[in-house]
């Protein structure tokens, strides 16, 4: 069984704001990256994914200097995505002390790009980011922006898998923002076909949502990002983190 997971997924937009959305869009500004990265560190946070979610639709490569500030304040491991695109750049965020790259876009279209990457920096640096939505009980990928695409789930995901991925990370756009739980029906999908470590993301909307994952799925870790940023039924921006007792609680 893999150690259990609970991982705080922060985003960043083109002009470096830390935001949250609800089903890829509606954002909300939440502060400065850095400052948000500094409170995780104080919590003993898992492990973190920090994805840039304009750079493929702006078309900008990723901000390197970010990256390195980022990379150097995190005592946590951390996930960088977003505009990630070839084997240089991969090689490049890794060189600074990132632990693992995400790609989503571009091994849409080309996914031997997993496999290319993955030869030079390694599979357990390759996350690659599944986005997914449920239509009528059925389950189809999307793209950043909710728009579905002519990807069968479980082909893609062997394909990812193949071609040498060290992780999955399936990001629902139904439940993004939403904190209403974990599509657990989409893992009773897909678990049979997944062989890698792998993360869910979208609805989490407590500790008992963890737990319940946790009790289900061993492989499988948590992904959660309003419930570690707001706080209340206003959702005031509140950084917050599970405390040791409380994980021990949650495994």
């Amino acid at each position: 069984m893999l150690r259990r997971r609970i991982i705080p997924f922060l985003l960043i937009d083109k002009n470096l704001d830390c935001v949250k959305t609800t089903n890829f869009s509606n954002r909300k500004y939440i502060g400065d990256i850095l400052n948000n990265i500094r409170i995780f560190n104080e919590k003993n946070v898992d492990e973190i994914v920090v994805l840039d979610i304009d750079a493929t639709s702006a078309s900008y490569e990723p901000r390197l200097e970010l990256i390195k500030k980022i990379a150097s304040l995190c005592r946590m491991p951390v996930t960088y995505g977003g505009g990630v695109k070839d084997i240089e750049m991969s090689k490049k965020i890794i060189s600074y002390g990132v632990e693992k790259i995400c790609l989503n876009s571009p091994v849409l279209t080309n996914p031997n790009l997993i496999k290319i990457i993955s030869q030079e920096i390694g599979s357990q640096s390759v996350s690659v980011s599944i986005n997914f939505i449920m239509i009528e009980n059925k389950y189809y990928c999307v793209d950043n922006n909710g728009k579905k695409i002519d990807k069968n789930i479980i082909d893609f995901i062997l394909e990812i898998q193949n071609c040498g991925a060290g992780e999955i990370i399936f990001n629902s756009y139904n439940d993004d923002g939403k904190m209403s739980g974990y599509d657990l029906k989409f893992l009773d999908t897909i678990l049979n076909h997944v062989k890698i470590p792998s993360v869910i993301v979208g609805g989490c909307s407590n500790n008992d949502d963890i737990k319940k994952l946790f009790t289900t799925y061993e492989n499988i870790a948590a992904g959660c990002s309003s419930i570690f940023i707001f706080k209340g039924k206003l959702k005031a921006v509140l950084i917050n983190y599970p405390s040791e007792k409380e994980k021990k609680n949650i495994y």
